[in-house]
């Protein structure tokens, strides 16, 4: 679905991202993880051309999406991007929020969006929430309610920056639990994360970067096992003595 070749980047002199190859198959879930500042968020920015890049190719389906001529505003409706801020109009209701993908880029009416807005209000188990205003809901309902965003345009790809990092801990679980229905319907998926208990049970790969090079590529039991490389071993050290 998603092939990354020999992919760089830059930051004026500072290079981020040093010839990442490696591919994400269609219906599965890809986790990136790594040290602050290890080109993750980056690299995941670069699906939607949300950041260039100076060398390689990266292809969806088989097309070159940083190609000269590319349609980026359609490319866009092909991939859900969630950020880890929640992004949601304030004066907005729920339903409305949801509505805009649909009114904005196909040009559907407000009779029109509802009913697919509403339907994936109910996938996400918000449908109650709909005539609610963002600042009436919890942290975890708004990044679900964004997740429905994403999604209301029944994009190819989902992608996700630290969808959770934002929220209180008591409100990541729900937020991990629809990722994880996202994961077992066969959406395809690459999420940047520190919640390894979700790359150790939802994740088919994890992407290891450290310092913009992919250091590690490979399933969940080699990561976490105790043969994973020094600088994996490390990281989740690390990240163990955080929580």
């Amino acid at each position: 679905m998603i092939e990354f070749s020999n992919v760089s980047k830059w930051f004026g002199a500072v290079r981020v991202l040093t010839s990442i190859s490696a591919t994400v198959p269609k219906g599965s879930t890809v986790v990136l993880c790594g040290p602050s500042g290890s080109g993750k968020s980056t690299l995941a920015r670069t699906v939607n051309r949300l950041e260039p890049i100076q060398e390689g190719k990266i292809t969806i389906d088989g097309a070159d999406i940083h190609a000269a001529g590319v349609d980026v505003n359609k490319l866009r409706t092909g991939i859900g991007f969630v950020f880890q801020q929640f992004n949601l109009f304030p004066h907005l209701t729920v339903l409305e929020n949801v509505m805009l993908p649909l009114q904005r880029i196909r040009g559907q009416s407000r009779k029109e969006a509802a009913p697919a807005a509403m339907d994936m209000l109910t996938r996400v188990g918000l449908a109650d929430r709909a005539k609610s205003l963002p600042a009436d809901i919890s942290g975890g309902q708004s990044q679900r309610v964004a997740i429905a965003r994403s999604l209301v345009l029944t994009p190819g790809v989902l992608v996700l920056d630290e969808p959770t990092s934002a929220l209180d801990p008591e409100m990541v679980g729900e937020v991990l639990k629809l990722l994880r229905k996202l994961s077992e319907e066969g959406m395809t998926m690459m999420c940047v994360t520190h919640e390894m208990g979700f790359a150790r049970e939802v994740s088919d790969r994890i992407w290891f970067l450290k310092k913009g090079e992919l250091k590690f590529n490979g399933e969940p039991a080699a990561f976490f096992s105790e043969d994973a490389p020094s600088e994996v071993r490390s990281f989740l050290s690390a990240v163990n003595r955080t929580r």
